[in-house]
């Protein structure tokens, strides 16, 4: 039991939260437009509990997939499934349990919520098998693991502004996810697996930076729709100097420093966001 509960929790990645923290600062920051979070404590929790269950489900269906692959992989082949400590019986043992306590989570909300989260599910299943047919995953993780939708359908405030907001995560998620896989971008070559950085080549952080740049502008256009000061826009000049950062890292080929460093990008995102609502409006 001891070695299952140890293997539950490496299989989830619940001893490497950045995941969680990259799904929860987007969605915490859309609930913060979308609603008082402060008042509403109710909101607050579906979304951490929420932010936790999915990046686990994520990662236990990912490695379910990929257990072939990842004992192939130096930084993988420790992990739970690829290595034996785990069976596949007990990984879809883990899904299962997962998956009943999101069941559980999204009863407590509305079906407008129910019906954008059962679309998102499938596509979380869908995620892992990405990278053997097209050629940017990460493009698809940015639509999948992008949480602007759901918690606004919580809210119930599915506005333009939510569009806008959903491409601004989604350009954010190509772009440091694109930096995680320049870490493994010599074993997916050979091991035959797609990703953004063996696609785009020598053209890989030009297009980093592109996808940052079309994060902050439309973050300006979040900011319009939704009549923020103008204090918003040295709000947009603290996120761009992270990414002037990240890439200063990426040049060292410090590739993971650079993505776990995307952590302080949505924790200061949310911290102005909840100046501008509740100090500045």
């Amino acid at each position: 039991m001891i070695n299952f509960v140890k293997g539950s929790i490496a299989l989830c990645r619940l001893d490497k939260p950045i995941g969680i923290y990259l799904i929860f600062w987007p969605a915490l920051a859309a609930a913060v437009i979308s609603t008082d979070v402060i008042s509403n404590l109710d909101v607050l929790a579906i979304i951490l509990i929420g932010s936790i269950l999915v990046r686990s489900i994520g990662c236990v269906i990912n490695d379910i997939f990929d257990k072939d692959i990842d004992n192939k992989v130096e930084r993988t082949k420790s992990r739970p499934l690829a290595s034996g400590q785990l069976t596949t019986l007990e990984g879809w043992i883990i899904f299962s349990i997962l998956a009943i306590c999101i069941i559980a989570l999204l009863i407590q909300t509305n079906l407008q919520t129910v019906i954008v989260s059962s679309i998102f599910g499938c596509m979380i299943i869908l995620y892992p098998l990405m990278k053997r047919f097209f050629l940017g995953p990460q493009l698809f993780l940015g639509i999948t693991f992008n949480p602007i939708f759901i918690v606004h359908a919580i809210t119930e405030s599915i506005t333009l502004g939510s569009f806008i907001f959903f491409f601004a995560i989604f350009c954010w998620v190509v772009a440091y996810d694109t930096y995680y896989g320049l870490c493994d971008i010599e074993d997916d070559k050979k091991l035959g697996i797609n990703s953004t950085p063996i696609w785009w080549k020598a053209r890989t952080q030009n297009l980093i930076f592109g996808f940052q740049f079309l994060f902050v502008v439309s973050l300006y256009f979040v900011g319009n729709f939704y009549a923020f000061s103008s204090y918003w826009i040295f709000a947009l000049m603290v996120i761009s100097l992270f990414f002037v950062y990240q890439s200063h890292l990426a040049k060292n080929n410090e590739y993971l420093s650079a993505f776990k460093n995307n952590n302080l990008v949505g924790m200061i995102l949310c911290l102005f966001l909840l100046f501008e609502i509740y100090f500045i409006q």
